[in-house]
């Protein structure tokens, strides 16, 4: 005897939600995806704020995968007096740090193979994690919510360290 379950109310979840769990992207960018028509589900292209069951298929075009690779992730090492998010009065943000004159490219990247930097780099560039204005040390900065995810989502597994120095009446203690 086998019995077909209908889904209900609470089995069904968000596209977007649906395309985060899975791995493909944030659910920003699955907003992105379904407005641009790349996401289908079972073979109709969806429509925004459509819900979905686990049985349902969903499908990505390829031109989804071609937009992200186009997506930047930086590995800045963040100075002391740099704010790592949203700039503050008085203090400039990390991104705006980044530039062509300190763009680095490994040796065995020809510079012709290599993505050239353009002001187009740096929009919805955003930090994964934060320091403190007086804390120095490695921030990532991506447009990628993947990345993001990976790096601060709840489920990441990826630890992070701070080593403190406190200055104390002339002595310092590590």
């Amino acid at each position: 005897m086998t019995s077909s379950h209908q889904p209900t109310e609470t089995d069904l979840i968000r596209l977007n939600k649906r395309l985060a769990d899975l791995g493909f992207c944030s659910r920003r960018e699955a907003d992105s995806w379904i407005e641009r028509g790349w996401v289908k589900v079972n073979g109709q292209t969806a429509g925004m704020g459509l819900k979905v069951s686990p049985q349902d298929q969903v499908s990505v075009d390829k031109k989804a995968s071609a937009a992200q690779e186009q997506l930047a992730t930086i590995l800045l090492h963040k100075p002391i007096g740099v704010v790592s998010g949203q700039a503050e009065h008085g203090y400039q943000n990390a991104a705006a740090i980044i530039g062509a004159r300190n763009l680095w490219l490994p040796p065995e990247l020809k510079p012709s193979s290599a993505r050239r930097f353009s002001p187009q780099i740096l929009r919805g560039l955003a930090p994964a994690g934060r320091l403190d204005i007086d804390s120095t040390g490695l921030l990532v900065l991506t447009q990628d919510g993947r990345v993001a995810k990976t790096i601060i989502g709840e489920d990441s597994t990826i630890s992070k360290e701070y080593l403190v120095r406190v200055s104390w009446q002339g002595k310092s203690v590590t």
